[in-house]
C-alpha cells in the first residue's frame, strides 16, 4: 500500500485518462476511419506508449521522493512515506525496477513502430525527471519549466508519432495529420500552462521546507507576491487561450460549446485566480492546488466532444481563425 502511495496512482490515471481521451477522440476517431486509413501507431503500439508513460512518471515520483526526505519532514510529515514506512534504499531499488520496465516498454515500443528516434523521448523525460529531483527542482524556474514540458510531453508524444508518419502519406491522410498536430499543440500547451501554475503554486505552499532544503524557488528568490504576480499572469495566458475558443465556436455556428468552455473552464479559472490572490497559508495553497488539478481534468476532458471524428476538422477551421485574426 506504501508503494503504491508513493507512485501517486490518481497522478498516474490523469496521464492514462489524457493519453487514452487524446487517442480515442481526437486520433482514432478522426475521418480515417471514413477514407480507410489507419493511425500510424498502432493499439498495441498506443498501449506500451501509455505504459512507458506511466512507468516513467512513476519513477520520477518516487525519485523525487527520495530527494525530498528533508523537505518533506517539514512540509508534509503525515504524507512521508520514505525513512517512516519505506527506507530510502527499498525506495531506490523500487525506482531502478520501474526505470528497467520503461526502458523495456520503450524499447518494444521503438520496434513495433520502427520509429528508434521517437521512441527514445520517453528516456530523455526520464533522465529529465531523475535531474528535476536532485538538481533542477532547486533551481531558479528550471524546476517548474521542465515539470510542465513533461506534463504537455503526455499529449505531444502521440502527436509526434502520428505526424512524424510515413513520406509517402495520402494528401488527405496528411491534412488529418495537420488537425491532430493542432489539436496537439493546443492541449500540449494547456498541459503546460495549467502545470507550471500548479508547480508554482505548490512552491508557494511548501516554501518553509524548501528554505531548509536550500531550494531556489521562486517563491524564495522573488517572494510570495512577485510569485503570486508570475501566477496571475499565467491565468491570463490560460484565459486568453480559452478565451479564443469562445470566440471561435460561435463563428462555425456552435454557441453551446463556447457556453460550456465558459462556464466550465473560464469561470473556475477566475476562481482558482482569486484563492491564489487571498491565499496566505499553507492550507489555503493546498486547495488551491487540487482546484487547478481538477480545472486540468476538465480541460482534458474536453476532448470527449471530438469522439465523433470532427476533431481534425475543427482545429485546422480554428488554425484558420487564428491566422484571420493576425
Amino acid at each position: 500500500m506504501h508503494y503504491l502511495k508513493l507512485i501517486r496512482p490518481l497522478n498516474l490515471l490523469m496521464i492514462v485518462f489524457t493519453m487514452v481521451l487524446f487517442r480515442v477522440c481526437i486520433i482514432a476517431a478522426s475521418p480515417y476511419k471514413i477514407f480507410y486509413i489507419q493511425p500510424e501507431v498502432s493499439t498495441i503500439a498506443y498501449l506500451f506508449m501509455v505504459l512507458a508513460t506511466v512507468l516513467i512518471a512513476a519513477g520520477g515520483y518516487v525519485v523525487n521522493d527520495i530527494y525530498d526526505i528533508e523537505i518533506d519532514a517539514v512540509n508534509r510529515p503525515e504524507k512521508q512515506i520514505i525513512g517512516k514506512h519505506i527506507s530510502e534504499t527499498e525506495a531506490y531499488n523500487f525506482y531502478k525496477i520501474l526505470c528497467v520496465l520503461g526502458v523495456l516498454c520503450t524499447l518494444v515500443l521503438a520496434f513495433l513502430t520502427h520509429n528508434l528516434r521517437l521512441s527514445m523521448l520517453p528516456l530523455i523525460i526520464m533522465l529529465i525527471l531523475n535531474f528535476y529531483a536532485h538538481t533542477f527542482k532547486k533551481q531558479f524556474f528550471v524546476g517548474n519549466f521542465m515539470i510542465a514540458l513533461s506534463t504537455g510531453f503526455v499529449v505531444l508524444l502521440p502527436t509526434l508519432f502520428e505526424i512524424g508518419g510515413k513520406v509517402d502519406d495520402s494528401d488527405m491522410q496528411l491534412e488529418i495529420q495537420s488537425g491532430i498536430a493542432i489539436a496537439g499543440i493546443v492541449y500540449g500547451l494547456f498541459a503546460f500552462l495549467s502545470t507550471f501554475l500548479r508547480e508554482l503554486v505548490k512552491d508557494m505552499e511548501d516554501v518553509n521546507g524548501d528554505i531548509q532544503g536550500n531550494c531556489k524557488t521562486i517563491p524564495i528568490v522573488l517572494g510570495i507576491n512577485s510569485a503570486k504576480g508570475i501566477a496571475i499572469f499565467i491565468t491570463i495566458i490560460l484565459f486568453i487561450q480559452l478565451a479564443l475558443f469562445v470566440w471561435f465556436f460561435p463563428s462555425i455556428q456552435v454557441k453551446y460549446v463556447a457556453y460550456i468552455i465558459t462556464f466550465g473552464l473560464l469561470l473556475p479559472l477566475l476562481l482558482i485566480s482569486v484563492f491564489i490572490v487571498v491565499a496566505k497559508s499553507a492550507k489555503q495553497y493546498y486547495y488551491a492546488s487540487n482546484l487547478i488539478k481538477l480545472f486540468m481534468l476538465l480541460g482534458i476532458s474536453t476532448m470527449l466532444y471530438f469522439k465523433g471524428g470532427i476533431g481534425p476538422y475543427i482545429f485546422m477551421q480554428f488554425a484558420n481563425f487564428i491566422e484571420k485574426l493576425l
